[in-house]
C-alpha cells in the first residue's frame, strides 16, 4: 500500500496484513510512519523529494521481501483473532444499558 500514513490507513493495512510505503504530509502521519520504517513494516519515503529510484527500490524490497510478508500475516491474524469491532460494541452496549 502507498500511502500517506493516516491512522485509519496505517491500522487497515496491518488488519490485512500488507506492507507500506509511507508518504507522511502532516499531524501523526510523521509518527505513524516512523514506526512504520523503525519496526520493519514498511518504507518511509519523502513525499516531495522521492526519487523513481527510491520508490522502485521500496517497492521491490517490500514485494520481495518473504519474511515481512509472514510477519504482517501473524500481525494479521492477531488482530483479527482479538475481534476489536465486536468487543468495543459489545463495551459501549454493555455502558449505555446501565442507568
Amino acid at each position: 500500500m502507498i500511502t500517506h500514513g493516516g491512522n485509519n490507513t496505517t491500522t487497515e493495512c496491518f488488519h490485512f496484513g500488507k506492507p507500506m510505503i509511507v508518504l507522511p504530509l502532516f499531524w501523526d502521519q510523521y509518527d505513524n510512519a516512523q514506526r512504520v520504517a523503525e519496526l520493519g513494516y514498511g518504507a518511509r519515503l519523502d513525499p516531495y523529494r522521492f526519487t523513481d529510484d527510491q520508490l522502485h527500490g521500496a517497492l521491490t524490497e517490500l514485494l520481495g521481501n518473504t519474511p515481512l510478508k509472514r510477519r504482517l500475516a501473524q500481525a494479521s491474524r492477531t488482530i483479527r483473532a482479538r475481534d476489536g469491532l465486536r468487543t468495543a460494541a459489545d463495551l459501549v452496549e454493555q455502558r449505555a444499558a446501565r442507568p
